[in-house]
């Protein structure tokens, strides 16, 4: 019983990281849409993006909840317009990457709410900040203060999977570090 449980958890836990990753490649793979010219693809990942940032913070929460939630609306807007080729570049950006900035905090957010060691989740926290990286540029001049607190913080992520007194090391100074990135995006955002 324990062992089929502890399957079920796995599965669930590589689940959710599959639906996280594809929901990444989604925000991308819609900019290439749109600057290919196709409508149809276009119309059809903004959909599956809505779907896919309303189901992920429906079900985690988290303090850019809100704010993620209006930006899908922004983005249901758009559908209809992409299907007639009326989405232009720049606002698909700006929302694009908002949406990628407040997923990534929303999801370190989660991660450090659940309190515990951050030892085992170097690739979660990893693609966290790599996700809020590429959307940083809707910040402007802001944008390299925070990167650069990204890659501080990247540089103790790589130290967790070591394992030893650096994993140990990064576990600790992690939390304060990612707690100032998150500060910093509900700041600017």
């Amino acid at each position: 019983m324990k062992r089929i449980l502890g399957v079920f958890v796995l599965m669930l836990t590589l689940s959710i990281a599959l639906e996280a990753q594809s929901l990444d490649g989604l925000l991308d793979k819609a900019l290439s849409l749109q600057e290919k010219g196709d409508n149809k693809g276009l119309g059809d990942a903004l959909g599956m993006i809505s779907k896919g940032v309303e189901k992920e913070v429906g079900e985690s929460g988290g303090d850019f909840k809100s704010g993620l939630l209006s930006q899908v609306s922004g983005l249901n807007k758009m559908i209809p317009l992409a299907s007639k080729g009326m989405v232009k570049a720049g606002p698909l950006k700006k929302i694009i990457n908002t949406i990628k900035l407040m997923l990534g905090a929303n999801r370190l957010g989660n991660m450090l709410g659940g309190g515990g060691s951050l030892i085992g989740k170097a690739s979660a926290l990893k693609s966290s900040l790599s996700l809020m990286k590429g959307g940083s540029s809707v910040l402007g001049s802001n944008s390299g203060k925070l990167d650069g607190l990204i890659d501080g913080a990247m540089g103790n992520v790589s130290k967790l999977s070591g394992g030893g007194i650096a994993a140990k090391a990064a576990d600790k100074a992690l939390p304060g570090q990612l707690g100032g990135i998150l500060s910093m995006a509900k700041g600017i955002l």
